[in-house]
């Protein structure tokens, strides 16, 4: 039997709203604004989405990560890199990331997959993610840190989801070989394709496609016990 199963984190243990814009407050804006610059909401929307863009499809071509630090850098650079007090770039970050989290809930049946597997594997996170405290702080209000004995996540490592140096860094940290481990998740490239090909067996919890049979949450523990 696997010993350690590893788990993506949004959409696989927490449902999230996945939009890069959150509506109820406009951070980006706010910046702007308090920078002194008479700009609109939406020509500071496309300014971000435009940072945002830049950095991210570099990340996916080359599997390097981006943290929220270098977007937000970004976006200040293509606003004309006004002066700004200091902890400015950190406010913009820290209030952008208040309002996407806001409506991030865990998912149904995760806390109990969770709970069953931890009796008999060792648990781990192993997310992409733009900031480092994310993932963690969420995992821990939601109560999910009790069972989890690691969290690894992309822009710690410097390397994305489905790079095969994430999936190699995480087998090595825990001194371990891919036949000893498992990786759930809901994204078919980064969460099974991935690991596959990085040797691990995996297991799909998205949403359903031709090809692609999903398994519930709540089957998963069975299922993994079954490999044997």
């Amino acid at each position: 039997m696997a010993s350690h199963v590893y788990f993506d984190f949004f959409g696989t243990l927490v449902d999230y709203d996945p939009s890069i814009h959150p509506a109820d407050y406009n951070a980006p804006y706010e910046f702007a604004r308090r920078a002194g610059l008479p700009l609109s909401s939406e020509r500071t929307d496309a300014l971000w989405s435009r940072a945002w863009t830049e950095l991210d499809d570099r990340a996916w071509e080359t599997g390097r990560e981006c943290s929220m630090l270098e977007i937000a850098t970004r976006y200040r650079e293509l606003l004309g890199s006004p002066r700004v007090g200091e902890g400015e770039i950190d406010r913009l970050i820290a209030e952008y990331l208040e309002v996407w989290t806001s409506d991030v809930r865990a998912a149904d049946g995760a806390l109990d997959c969770l709970a069953d597997l931890a009796e008999d594997h060792r648990l781990a996170i192993v997310s992409n993610t733009h900031h480092i405290p994310l993932v963690p702080d969420l995992a821990k209000a939601f109560g999910m840190t009790g069972y989890v004995a690691d969290i690894v996540t992309s822009v710690e490592v410097g390397w994305r989801k489905p790079d095969p140096r994430i999936y190699t860094h995480v087998l090595e940290r825990h001194g371990i070989t891919a036949a000893d481990a498992v990786f759930v998740g809901d994204n078919w490239t980064a969460d099974v394709e991935g690991p596959r090909r990085a040797g691990l067996a995996a297991f799909y919890v998205g949403a359903p496609a031709e090809g692609r049979v999903p398994i519930s949450l709540a089957e998963l523990p069975g299922s993994i016990r079954e490999l044997g």
